[in-house]
């Protein structure tokens, strides 16, 4: 059997680590990084984990700092609010043992507000055979890549999918979410401004009604294509909070073409 090494990056997670290292206990090896020495980390240790502290430089360089810590052939990244229930343990044991691909995505079914989003649910790729590729430098939404630099893409013939899903324990609270998007708006932003380009790849310009526009499109991808009306109010609030988020970001955007420095803004890398 191949082996496999679990990855997983966390900041202030106490509440979280421990469902997810008990989730993976069935792979070889578990690497924690974290970005201070706290107690998701001295909980981490004490549930056999390799524990690495790395002060933050992006999702991107993270998980490739803890890749290069793993001793296996297989990698698995995880984020520790995150967790792997067993049907999918017993697919990633097969998939790696008859593996006919480098990479692999996974569904991510997240819980928020306490309730599954069965119908919104969406895919990265999370598995893949260490010596095939990276993630890219991206502070936010890294991407997968192969050693000749080439993306991968839901769908190419690169990559599969696995059926069981992960779960994903989203925010609890409204409040939650908005505390943290205040701090991810302000970095798509900056994104957005250097590169004139939506955190999807879209090309964008700074027009008045792009902050709208881009939430009206949001709201109506996730609750009327993607079904999300079908999860009930956790459903509705999910995508009308996420409409939100396109909104403060658009908004965020402009300010920065504008030459406005938002305060207290972060510095995207």
């Amino acid at each position: 059997m191949p082996t496999l090494s679990v990855v997983i990056i966390t900041k202030n997670e106490e509440d979280n680590i421990s469902r997810c290292i008990d989730s993976v206990r069935f792979a070889d090896e578990v690497i924690v990084v974290s970005e201070s020495n706290t107690s998701t980390a001295a909980d981490a240790k004490q549930l056999g984990a390799k524990i690495f502290i790395r002060p933050w430089p992006g999702f991107g360089p993270q998980k490739n700092f803890g890749a290069a810590q793993a001793h296996g052939e297989w990698l698995l990244f995880l984020d520790a609010d995150e967790e792997a229930p067993a049907a999918l343990q017993k697919e990633i044991q097969h998939i790696i043992a008859n593996a006919s691909h480098d990479f692999y995505w996974l569904k991510i079914v997240t819980i928020f507000l306490g309730r599954p989003l069965r119908h919104l649910h969406g895919h990265n790729p999370r598995l893949m055979r260490k010596s095939a590729g990276s993630w890219t430098s991206h502070h936010l939404h890294e991407q997968l890549q192969t050693n000749t630099g080439r993306t991968i893409t839901l769908g190419d013939n690169l990559s599969s999918v696995l059926h069981h899903p992960l779960y994903h324990h989203s925010h609890q609270t409204i409040s939650a979410y908005r505390k943290q998007m205040a701090e991810n708006t302000a970095l798509d932003a900056q994104y957005m401004a250097k590169h004139d380009r939506h955190r999807s790849g879209r090309h964008i310009r700074p027009a008045v009604y792009l902050p709208y526009y881009l939430a009206l499109r949001q709201f109506i991808k996730l609750y009327a294509y993607k079904r999300g009306m079908l999860d009930g109010y956790a459903g509705f609030m999910w995508a009308s909070q996420s409409a939100h988020y396109e909104y403060v970001m658009g908004k965020k955007y402009l300010l920065l073409k504008s030459g406005q420095r938002q305060p207290h803004q972060p510095v995207l890398r």
